[in-house]
């Protein structure tokens, strides 16, 4: 069965809520409450806590079975998938990986978080792993756009 797909704003606020501590049954009620000013106490909504609210209204089995039984974003950025490593990893730019411009670089990340990422991430990314200490469970690896652009000279 295929994953869920969310746009990247939904699963960053799903994120948000993650790594405040709460769990699947208690987001999909805080969803199904809608009480935006509780849901801002998770942080600053991409654009909007409304905007889940009412994305959750109109998508209950979709939103549920995401939360429940995971998703994949349907498209990252560069910008939203530094987002995705600080929000769902805590990972911070020039400590935890390196922005080289084209792709991210030395993405120093721990077995359960890679799994963790590779279960989110949209398939216009990859990961190619560079480096790994299994007894450490920590891995060195490069997030590359899937199909890089070719941009001709003239």
């Amino acid at each position: 069965m295929e994953k869920v797909k969310l746009a990247l704003n939904y699963g960053l606020m799903l994120e948000m809520m993650r790594v405040k501590g709460l769990d699947n049954e208690a987001i999909v009620g805080l969803l199904h409450e809608g009480n935006e000013e509780v849901l801002e106490s998770f942080g600053e909504g991409i654009p909007t806590w409304k905007t889940l609210v009412d994305f959750y209204q109109l998508n209950k089995v979709k939103v549920d079975q995401a939360i429940m039984e995971g998703y994949e974003m349907s498209f990252l950025t560069k910008g939203a998938l530094k987002s995705l490593l600080s929000i769902k990893f805590a990972m911070k730019e020039g400590e935890d990986f390196v922005d080289t411009g084209e792709f991210l670089d030395h993405v120093k990340i721990t077995s359960n978080n890679l799994q963790s990422l590779r279960e989110v991430i949209a398939k216009n990314w990859t990961i190619v792993l560079l480096e790994e200490d299994l007894d450490q469970e920590v891995h060195v690896v490069k997030i590359e756009l899937t199909h890089k652009p070719i941009f001709s000279r003239k």
